[in-house]
């Protein structure tokens, strides 16, 4: 008998979409099966209470004639987005959970500044003043080669947050400065060997003293 019934439901939903206009333009209560709620998850980065209110234009439009693409093309206007899931709860609601890149440091170029993120080369204008706590990135180039330095970074458990600074050289080599004014020299390759070594030796108590770590050249260490 349900299954019987569910028959029917279709085709009479099949005979009113094929029959009468819509108009999503009118409010919701001469709509059939009017949108009432988007409900937002997942941004951390994009600023949501203004992406709830560029979405709510869809508020009381029939929710079956709202297609992805009309969400999307809101939505990814927001830099920082990387992937949407977009789900329709009928009979009133649609849910959108939000992926988005995160930032990683900021690349400073002339007199622009750019969010660098884990997305590559995903660079975006640096607007907001909560990402003030984020490394600094100098160098030509820095901004095509950063991603490989910071997965390094992670790779070996590098603590992002002790980083103040990121010095890029054309000569693929970098200088890493950290928040308490050591400075690390780092070797055109294999780096994240000099990386781990300077892991193990910062512990100890008689290198706290030292303020510049050279690992530029091979199997060398020079301290000043």
């Amino acid at each position: 008998m349900k299954g019987k019934n569910n028959y029917f439901f279709w085709i009479f939903l099949f005979v009113f979409l094929t029959t009468y206009y819509v108009d999503t333009n009118k409010s919701s209560k001469y709509n059939f099966l009017p949108l009432k709620k988007i409900s937002i998850t997942g941004n951390i980065n994009s600023n949501k209470k203004d992406m709830q209110s560029d979405l709510n234009e869809f508020i009381g439009q029939n929710i079956i004639l709202i297609s992805r693409a009309q969400l999307e093309v809101i939505i990814k206007d927001y830099k920082f987005v990387k992937e949407l899931k977009i789900k329709k709860i009928y009979p009133d609601k649609i849910s959108i959970e939000v992926n988005e890149f995160k930032p990683l440091a900021i690349y400073i170029k002339g007199n622009s500044k750019f969010i660098l993120t884990d997305g590559k080369e995903k660079f975006i204008n640096y607007s907001d003043k909560k990402f003030d706590s984020l490394p600094l990135v100098f160098g030509k180039g820095a901004d095509i080669n950063f991603l490989n330095m910071y997965t390094s970074l992670k790779k070996v458990d590098f603590q992002i947050d002790l980083i103040k600074q990121f010095n890029y050289f054309q000569i693929n080599r970098w200088d890493i400065i950290l928040k308490n004014g050591k400075i690390l020299k780092l070797p055109q390759k294999n780096y994240e060997k000099s990386l781990k070594k300077f892991l193990v030796i910062n512990k100890k108590d008689n290198y706290k003293n030292f303020k510049v770590f050279d690992f530029r050249i091979k199997e060398q260490l020079i301290l000043r």
